[in-house]
């Protein structure tokens, strides 16, 4: 039974509670509120068991998509091995996985215009291997980068060869192309 006058805990709320270290008077008071609301409790449970669940998901290779920095700081906390790859509009980057990395994060940057539904594709030898459409935080479209994460154990699986990454964004039912980025893929390397 939910206290009198209980505003529910949101998921936005407990997005932050789990990737942030918060200070220990916000976290007793939160966890506090958890105890006592059983419908709030409920949800952190339920979410505290997706949370759980992302690790494993990623290490099998079936996760990705666009990510906060908070999110991505989190799973390295957790021990996920994370190779990342700033990429700006028109860039051509080197890029290599080693046999221990986990995620790949790509760091897109870009004039993003205000929007916040992306599209990210990718392309090798011509063929669109990957498409995914997601939201933006303000905070990321402010700072002009999105995050995009997929599963190394992907990336290991292709031979040497150019990743051509194309980003849009969808703005009143159009999708306008806001940058163009090339992986040169030189394959996996072992330590």
């Amino acid at each position: 039974m939910n206290p009198p006058g209980c505003e529910r805990i949101g998921l936005a709320e407990l997005i932050d509670y789990a990737a942030r270290e918060p200070e220990e008077t916000q976290a007793a008071a939160f966890e506090e509120h958890l105890f006592s609301c059983a419908d709030c409790g409920a949800r952190a449970a339920e979410f505290d068991a997706l949370v759980r669940a992302i690790g494993p998901a990623i290490r099998s290779g079936k996760v990705g998509g666009f990510v906060t920095d908070d999110i991505l700081n989190q799973l390295a906390r957790e021990g996920i091995r994370v190779r990342t790859f700033t990429l700006s509009p028109g860039a051509v980057v080197p890029c290599a996985v080693w046999e221990d990395d986990e995620l790949i994060a790509m760091r897109l940057r870009a004039d993003l215009g205000g929007a916040s539904e992306f599209t990210m594709s990718q392309r090798v030898a011509g063929t669109e291997v990957l498409r995914a459409t997601g939201q933006a935080q303000t905070a990321a479209t402010s700072r002009g980068e999105l995050i995009y994460t997929l599963s190394a154990s992907w990336v290991r699986q292709l031979a040497a060869v150019d990743i051509e990454v194309l980003l849009s964004a969808h703005e009143g039912g159009e999708e306008r192309p806001i940058g163009s980025y090339t992986l040169v893929h030189g394959g996996s390397f072992h330590r």
